[in-house]
């Protein structure tokens, strides 16, 4: 049966993590992912639009801004900052191509030397999308044919709030710690109503909200002394280029 199918992909993929940048979801791709089974969260990107937790950043972009970025340099810039990070990068063009080239006649040559600059100097890989839907049924398939990771640190991915945004701030702060998500953040706060609190709590308290793995291993980091880095680099960068 048709049904048996689509449930029998949905718990095949259900396990796969996918993070999709907030400014997406006008876009419409990530309600289709979830659609598809994967498991979308939603965050502001530092770079590209998914990122799949097996190093893989994905980039959507629609057939017109594609091809003008060649030509005006974004696109080689954007490439350069995510090879540094990232060993696979992907980006999924949709729409009409050959429309869009119909705006660079004569240029022909020019587009296809890019490309190949592209694809040489900073290991591209570029998808031919024909809309949205296509676009999700592509990275699904990226995701189900990666290595899902066992444990994904949510944290490093996230964007500094405003610095006014104390709410945000409070969700920021709980999120950097392994295993807090959205969800767990928001319960922790609702429990104890302050970071204070949170801190203080005894690990059988905030074992009973996030259960018992989660909270030792946050109360070993909170009790932790800090050890200086050996190189003396205090940039988390490093760490960050790593999920």
């Amino acid at each position: 049966m048709v049904y048996a199918k689509k449930v029998d992909r949905v718990m095949e993929t259900k396990k796969y993590r996918v993070y999709a940048d907030s400014r997406e979801e006008a876009s419409g791709v990530p309600k289709i992912l979830e659609s598809l089974g994967l498991m979308v969260i939603r965050r502001q990107l530092e770079e590209g639009d998914y990122l799949i937790p097996d190093n893989i950043i994905i980039e959507r972009k629609s057939s017109n801004d594609f091809v003008k970025s060649l030509f005006d340099g974004r696109l080689f810039e954007q490439a350069k900052k995510m090879s540094s990070k990232y060993n696979n990068i992907i980006y999924i063009v949709e729409g009409d191509f050959r429309k869009s080239l119909l705006f660079y006649k004569n240029r022909e040559k020019q587009i296809q030397s890019a490309l190949i600059s592209l694809v040489l100097e900073y290991k591209v890989k570029v998808l031919w999308s024909l809309d949205q839907l296509s676009t999700a049924e592509y990275i699904e398939s990226i995701a189900r044919k990666s290595e899902p990771s066992k444990e994904v640190n949510e944290s490093p991915i996230l964007k500094k709030p405003k610095i006014n945004d104390n709410r945000q701030w409070q969700l920021y702060i709980l999120q950097s710690f392994p295993g807090i998500g959205e969800k767990s953040a928001e319960k922790i706060l609702e429990h104890f109503g302050s970071l204070e609190k949170f801190f203080n709590s005894s690990l059988s308290e905030l074992a009973n909200i996030i259960g018992e793995k989660k909270a030792s291993k946050i109360k070993e980091l909170i009790k932790l002394p800090y050890k200086k880095d050996a190189k003396g680099n205090s940039s988390l960068e490093n760490y960050y280029s790593k999920d």
